[in-house]
């Protein structure tokens, strides 16, 4: 399985089907993703494209393909949280940190705290 693939916003949206509901049919993928509205071409293209990358495997040896998960959900978001993290925080969670807590209602406590815990995570106090 390919490990650089790159989960789009739409392929989330299959993957989360899969996760929940693996061993998929594309009518089925179909019938449950109704209310985007998007037509079978697209969801045949969403989802040959995520086992092009390696995170969904197409099984036909029944005649009939049926799509399941290849990557666990939490292997995703651990990617996806690094990816996120390194593009817009330069790799630091306490910059991402700091940013939620000055937009949030925490305490100063509880602020201290978790500046704490985010120095521990990234190699010590640097405070």
């Amino acid at each position: 399985m390919q490990q650089n693939y790159k989960i789009s916003e739409t392929e989330w949206k299959i993957m989360e089907l899969l996760w929940d509901n693996p061993n998929q049919t594309i009518g089925d993928i179909k019938t449950a993703l109704t209310d985007t509205g998007w037509s079978e071409s697209t969801i045949k293209t969403l989802v040959r494209r995520l086992v092009q990358k390696g995170a969904v495997k197409a099984d036909n040896s029944d005649g009939h393909f049926i799509y399941t998960p290849m990557v666990s959900s939490d292997v995703c978001k651990r990617k996806e949280t690094r990816n996120f993290l390194s593009r817009i925080y330069q790799g630091s969670i306490k910059m991402m940190m700091a940013n939620l807590a000055s937009e949030s209602k925490l305490t100063e406590e509880e602020t201290n705290k978790l500046m704490e815990i985010i120095d521990k995570m990234e190699g010590g106090d640097k405070r």
